[in-house]
């Protein structure tokens, strides 16, 4: 990995972590500049290139999964700074054996230097078709006033960042471990892939993601199972 390379990396890390008290007026690094966030084309994330992606996978129970994700045409509007922020709504239809067990809005915007950041989720957890509770919900401005990230402009070895940082509803830590991978999945073979880890707490749980450029999640394995994409369009 080049200087440019890591600078840029961390440089994404450390605005992401320090962004949320500069926002709130407390002095520290500079929050994060949005000019057009919704237009999310992070070659690890390009959350805009797609309308709807499909993971499928199967647990170690044998419990049969499918995740549907789908950007929606709207945006949820946030305050960074003191500045609007349009983040894009994606929607995580999560199956297990064909009913659908939990739906999740999640909120996403890309700054000016190519960090896309997680501003959080609403959570409908779901039993025989109908939701019993809205647990691991949060948002950025109401539950905490840092901002997660999802994929920094440049990931190299080593880099590390945290996904969630909600202290009492979760917190996921990630860290890069390798670059330059070849995977397949779906037919197809992926190069230019990398590989994070994944530390969930308070669960105390390692997952593990691939991400290749120009599509995103390629393969996750969550502690429990594996799941693979199967698609988009």
């Amino acid at each position: 990995m080049t200087g440019t390379r890591r600078f840029l990396g961390m440089a994404a890390i450390v605005a992401a972590l320090g962004g949320a008290t500069a926002a709130a007026g407390q002095g520290g690094p500079a929050a994060p500049a949005f000019s057009d966030p919704a237009a999310i084309d992070n070659p690890y994330l390009p959350l805009a290139a797609h309308r709807r992606c499909v993971y499928r996978g199967r647990a170690d129970d044998g419990t049969r999964e499918r995740s549907v994700i789908t950007l929606l045409e709207r945006t949820k509007r946030f305050q960074v700074a003191g500045k609007p922020v349009d983040a894009a709504i994606v929607r995580d239809d999560a199956y297990e054996d064909g009913e659908l067990v939990e739906r999740t809005f999640d909120y996403f915007a890309q700054a000016d230097d190519g960090t896309v950041y997680y501003f959080g989720e609403d959570v409908d957890n779901l039993r025989d078709g109908r939701v019993v509770d809205h647990g691991g919900t949060w948002l950025y401005g109401r539950v905490t006033d840092v901002l997660g990230v999802a994929m920094p402009a440049a990931p190299g070895v080593g880099d590390q960042y945290r996904f969630e940082d909600v202290p009492g509803i979760t917190t996921e830590s990630t860290r890069v471990e390798e670059v330059g991978l070849r995977v397949k999945a779906n037919g197809r073979l992926h190069t230019g892939v990398i590989r994070i880890q994944e530390f969930i707490q308070p669960e105390g749980e390692v997952e593990y993601k691939l991400y290749a450029p120009g599509v995103g999640l390629v393969v996750e394995y969550p502690p429990d199972g594996r799941k693979a994409f199967a698609g988009c369009r």
